[in-house]
């Protein structure tokens, strides 16, 4: 019976050890500034449905955090790699997106006294849309989304705004509707950092979705690059500079966009237009096979309801 019972918890072990505190490795962007880089692939248990980038700032008055993660679990493990960089406490956090890994840790922030900001946008489709997210993060994460729960960020920015850090100030820019109805950027200008959000996706394709807009996307990428950002914190892959984020995320943009416009001038199907459109000089991109066709078929119901 003791061999038995020795086996059994030899063989769960491994199970108990990846359920273990989450550990995050911050990488060093610039002097006080670090991101969090998030898996390339879909959100899943394995991953703890981190597949986006968190960010944080380190000023003489306190710490920035930028995204709180899809769970406390993975706030609380962003808090513990914040520690190791600095004693300084965390006063504030800037959610770039509505989308549930960039906020769904705030409420793990707002009980240790942390101001939180986004856009009045991303508020807006938090409130509509966080209770359902919310259900989809429990059943896909299960015990790993514990103590998961909803806070809204109270500072809301239509604009502009401005964070002093101490030594450092963040500025938090609006410019219109990308990836969602309301991506925020944190803009450095001491360390030439852009914290993009999913204005900017890297070495994965970017998703076109049924509450974002390619047209002002373009527009909205294109005034965070007047910034002439250094270094490119993008919402999903690792950092970059303007020349790769114009490559992979606006040039890609760009031939959605024209490609459905002629498909839907020239009353094309819209099956043939998602069978015969190609993309082959994005197959290098993660999450190719599972996003391109899709893409093109959302970009073509766009451009249809732009048409008529």
């Amino acid at each position: 019976m003791y061999r038995a019972l020795l086996a059994l918890l030899l063989l769960i072990g491994p199970h108990f050890a990846s359920a273990a505190d989450l550990s995050l490795k911050p990488v060093k962007v610039a002097d006080g500034v670090y991101a969090v880089i998030g898996d390339l692939g879909g959100q899943a248990y394995e991953n703890d449905g981190l597949n986006a980038n968190l960010g944080f700032v380190v000023g003489s008055d306190g710490v920035l955090v930028i995204n709180t993660g899809p769970s406390a679990r993975v706030a609380a493990a962003l808090h513990r790699a914040v520690r190791v960089i600095t004693d300084r406490p965390v006063k504030w956090v800037v959610n770039t997106s509505s989308q549930n890994h960039y906020w769904h840790g705030n409420a793990y922030f707002q009980k240790h006294g942390v101001q939180l900001y986004a856009s009045r946008e991303a508020v807006r489709v938090m409130r509509e849309l966080g209770p359902g997210q919310l259900d989809d993060n429990r059943n896909r994460l299960k015990e790993r989304a514990a103590a998961t729960d909803l806070a809204y960020p109270a500072n809301q920015i239509d604009k502009t705004g401005t964070i002093a850090l101490g030594g450092q100030v963040a500025e938090l820019r609006y410019f219109g509707p990308a990836h969602t109805p309301g991506d925020l950027v944190v803009w450095l200008p001491r360390s030439g950092v852009l914290l993009s959000g999913d204005i900017v996706y890297v070495d994965r394709m970017l998703a076109i979705i049924p509450i974002g807009s390619t047209a002002s996307w373009i527009e909205t990428f294109d005034a965070a690059m007047a910034l002439s950002p250094k270094v490119i914190v993008p919402g999903h892959g690792n950092t970059t500079d303007i020349a790769k984020a114009n490559r992979e995320t606006r040039d890609y943009l760009v031939l959605l966009r024209e490609s459905a416009r002629k498909a839907v001038d020239n009353l094309v199907d819209l099956n043939d237009f998602v069978n015969k459109l190609d993309q082959s000089q994005f197959r290098h991109l993660a999450n190719f096979d599972e996003l391109a066709r899709r893409n093109a078929n959302m970009t073509y119901v766009e451009m249809m309801k732009e048409a008529f």
